[in-house]
C-alpha cells in the first residue's frame, strides 16, 4: 500500500545543464512496498508511477524465451536454484548417462543484461548464439545442442532449443529416461510488448506473466555473481530495458542530499540489483541508509528511491521510499534524428566504427538475427574496434541515458 507524508522542501542541482532542475517546493515521499512472500517465493512486477503491477509465483517458471523483436535466447530460472548444463549434440538425445557425463560448470544468465542469458553462453558473439546457428541467407536460427536441467529436487530435465524461425522458437524437454516428452512452439507475436515468455519444464505450459501495463522494476530472486567466482541466489531488482539509474551514496540523508546526472545513468539490468542490504549475523539485514537510486522510469519521469527495510526470507518484503525528482527532457518520440552519428557507413571489414554523442550514450551492434556484437558506453566522440564481421547488414541500436532511443542499419563490406 502506498503511504504518502509531506517532507521537507528540497531541490536538486543541475549539472551544467544535464540534470534537470527539479521542484524547491514541499515533496511528498510515497512509502511503499512489496511482500514476495515466506521464502520470497514470488515475482513482483512494479511501476515506480503505479505501484505493484502483478505479483506471480517465481514456481511457475523454468526458463523464458525473449520475445522481443531481436530477442534470440533463453534465460535459466536461477533464483529456485535450476542449473543449465551443455551435454552435447543433439543426437546424443536419446542416450544421455550421467554415470558417464563429467560437468563442468553451469551456464549462467548475466545479470547487467537480459540478452546475455544462460542458453547464450558458449557462442561467439556474433552467428553462432550458444544454443544455435544463425543462417544469414535463411534467416532461420538451427540447433544442434542439448542441455542438462536439474531442478531444485536434483531431479533432471533434457532440453533443447530447436529453432528460430519467422518469429516463432520451436524446443523440445523431457526427462532422461524420455517420459514426459513436450514438444513447444512459442510465437513472440503472441507476447506484443513483453520482454519473456516463460515455459515451465514440469507441465509444458507457456505464460505470459508480465503486466500488460509499462513497469519499471521486477523484485525477484534471482543468481549473481556475491563476489568473483561465487555465485548465490539473491533477491533484489532487475530494472526493464526501458528504465536507466544512477546510484548515489555518501549521503548524511538520503532522502534530500545528491544530485544526477545523465552522463552517469546506467543501463545495466542490475543497476539496482541486491548490494542496498548486507546481512549481518545475529541482527538480520541492514539497509545501505546513505543510498540512493535517481530511476528514470518507463514514462520519462525521474524519481529518487530509497530502500528502508528487507524482510528476508520471512517475509519476503522490501520496503522504500518515493519522490519525484524531475522530468526527463527528451522523449524517446522527440528525440533528435541526429543526436547521435556514426560513421563510416557502409564500414570496411576491420576498420574502426567512430561514434558521436551528445551524452552518455549505449552502443550495442546487433546481428539481424539479435546476437549481440558490442555493448559499449560512449561519451563524445569514440571509436569502437569490432571483431571480424560477415559482411552484411548490422544495426546499430544507441540508448540514451534520458531514454532516447535510435536504431539504425550498419552495412559492413
Amino acid at each position: 500500500m502506498r503511504a504518502l507524508y509531506a517532507f521537507l522542501p528540497f531541490s536538486i542541482l543541475a549539472c551544467f545543464g544535464l540534470a534537470l532542475a527539479p521542484t524547491a517546493q514541499a515533496q511528498e515521499v510515497i512509502y511503499d512496498s512489496v511482500v514476495l512472500g515466506e521464502g520470497n517465493a514470488n515475482m513482483s512486477f512494479y511501476s515506480l508511477a503505479n505501484g505493484e503491477l502483478t505479483q506471480v509465483p517465481l514456481a511457475d517458471w523454468h526458463i523464458a524465451l525473449d520475445v522481443r523483436a531481436m530477442g534470440s535466447t533463453a534465460r535459466i530460472n536461477g533464483g529456485l536454484g535450476l542449473k543449465l548444463y551443455p551435454y552435447g549434440s543433439l543426437a546424443e538425445w536419446d542416450n544421455v548417462d550421467l554415470t558417464t557425463w563429467l560437468p563442468g560448470e553451469p551456464y549462467r544468465n548475466n545479470q547487467t543484461d537480459w540478452s546475455n542469458a544462460a542458453f547464450s553462453q558458449g557462442g561467439d558473439g556474433m552467428f553462432d548464439l550458444g544454443w544455435g546457428v544463425y543462417d544469414v541467407v535463411t534467416h532461420i536460427v538451427t540447433s544442434d545442442v542439448m542441455y542438462l536441467v536439474q531442478l531444485p529436487d536434483e531431479s533432471w530435465k533434457k532440453v533443447a532449443l530447436l529453432s528460430l524461425s519467422s518469429g516463432v522458437y520451436d524446443l523440445q524437454f523431457a526427462n532422461l529416461d524420455g517420459s514426459d516428452f513436450f514438444n513447444v512452439s512459442v510465437n513472440k507475436a503472441d507476447y506484443e510488448g513483453q520482454l519473456f515468455a516463460y515455459c515451465n519444464l514440469l507441465d509444458g505450459t507457456v505464460e505470459d506473466l508480465e503486466p500488460t501495463e509499462p513497469w519499471d522494476i521486477a523484485f525477484f530472486t534471482y543468481e549473481d555473481e556475491v563476489a568473483p567466482g561465487m555465485y548465490y541466489p539473491v533477491t533484489g531488482g532487475l530494472i526493464h530495458p526501458n528504465v536507466t539509474v544512477q546510484q548515489s551514496e555518501g549521503l548524511e540523508d538520503a532522502f534530500l542530499d545528491g544530485s544526477y546526472s545523465f552522463d552517469s545513468f546506467s543501463y545495466e539490468t542490475n543497476a539496482i540489483g541486491h548490494d542496498w542490504k548486507s546481512f549481518v549475523p545475529g541482527a538480520g539485514y541492514e539497509i545501505a541508509t546513505d543510498r540512493c537510486y535517481f530511476v528514470a522510469d518507463s514514462y520519462g519521469d525521474v524519481w529518487r528511491l530509497v530502500f528502508t527495510g528487507f524482510g528476508g526470507s520471512a517475509t519476503g518484503e522490501i520496503t522504500f521510499g518515493l519522490l519525484e525528482a524531475g522530468t526527463v527532457a527528451n522523449s524517446v518520440a522527440e528525440a533528435p534524428a541526429d543526436a547521435i552519428r556514426f560513421y563510416p557507413n557502409p564500414l570496411a571489414n576491420g576498420q574502426p566504427l567512430t561514434v558521436a554523442t551528445e551524452h552518455a550514450t549505449r552502443i550495442r551492434i546487433l546481428a539481424v538475427s539479435g546476437a549481440q556484437i558490442i555493448d559499449e558506453q560512449a561519451v563524445g566522440m569514440v571509436q569502437l574496434n569490432l571483431p571480424e564481421l560477415t559482411s552484411g547488414l548490422y544495426i546499430v541500436e544507441m540508448t540514451e541515458a534520458t531514454g532516447a532511443r535510435h536504431t539504425q542499419q550498419l552495412i559492413v563490406q
